[in-house]
């Protein structure tokens, strides 16, 4: 089997479980030709711990020509690489999913992927039922095709709830400065996930990645609870229509580097790169 080329970008906890997962776990099928960060030295202790290489710019990684590149460096990553990677012929695997709620950049990938022949992969990260939400999401848009928006008695409802501690949701712009309480759980947002990305942009990659994949960022809800006496992060996706109810909850415990993440973000992108890899394949 001929081996594909992955690049990483973003060397802290995320990133650096998926390089030594590829490295290690993944080296029938697919290569770790180089990973890249916004600090050059992060990049090379990662890299020389893998024995690959450390790209010093964006430039250099998309002239190893990867088949395929992973981001996990956040928001600012996807809006500054994954244009020209994916005009490039590269496919482009996205975590931090809330960059996607800018309309104009999704556009932008969209037609970037469609010129290049990759593909943009919204990646599951800390949750899942992204196969239910696209069924539900495929039935949507075939009724309107059809010239209606929904069944009687049948709407297509979604709904994500975040709980987390506060330290993970201190400095969010919707908090506006406010320290979130050590010993009282409350509720501290509700609204869109439109809304949601705005006023939490480092919070809720899950709320918009789920919204994506279902009834869009304008359509979907969202609420945020601040739980001091939590240790996890819980997600749950309820999801209504077309005769079909589903309530997904999943709760992981946050990494250690980066409370605001959990490690299962970077499992489901080497589960991804399996897959691809695969000649039979689950959805």
């Amino acid at each position: 089997m001929k081996r594909r080329k992955v690049a990483v970008i973003g060397c802290g906890a995320l990133g650096s479980l998926i390089a030594a997962g590829i490295v290690q776990d993944l080296s029938e099928s697919w290569m770790l030709c180089g990973v890249l960060a916004k600090s050059v030295q992060s990049a090379e202790r990662l890299a020389s711990g893998l024995g690959v290489r450390a790209f010093a710019h964006g430039d250099e990684l998309l002239e190893a020509r990867p088949d395929m590149v992973v981001e996990a460096a956040g928001g600012e990553a996807v809006r500054r690489y994954a244009e020209e990677a994916l005009l490039r012929g590269a496919s482009f695997a996205v975590l931090s999913a809330g960059a996607l709620a800018d309309g104009a950049l999704a556009l932008r990938l969209r037609r970037a992927a469609e010129r290049g022949g990759g593909a943009l992969y919204v990646v599951s990260g800390a949750v899942g039922g992204f196969d239910l939400l696209q069924a539900l999401s495929f039935r949507q848009r075939q009724l309107e095709r059809a010239g209606r928006r929904s069944l009687p008695g049948q709407e297509f409802h979604v709904r994500v709830d975040n709980v987390k501690a506060p330290g993970s949701l201190n400095g969010a712009p919707y908090l506006e400065g406010r320290p979130l309480p050590e010993d009282v759980r409350e509720e501290i947002f509700r609204g869109s996930a439109a809304q949601a990305i705005a006023g939490f942009p480092k919070n809720v990659n899950v709320a918009v990645a789920a919204a994506l994949a279902s009834s869009g960022l304008d359509e979907a809800m969202v609420s945020i609870v601040s739980d001091p006496g939590v240790s996890e992060n819980t997600h749950r996706i309820l999801v209504e229509g077309f005769g079909v109810r589903a309530d997904m909850t999943f709760a992981s415990l946050p990494d250690a580097e980066n409370p605001r993440s959990s490690t299962l973000s970077a499992w489901s992108v080497l589960a991804l790169l399996e897959n691809l890899a695969s000649p039979v394949r689950f959805f």
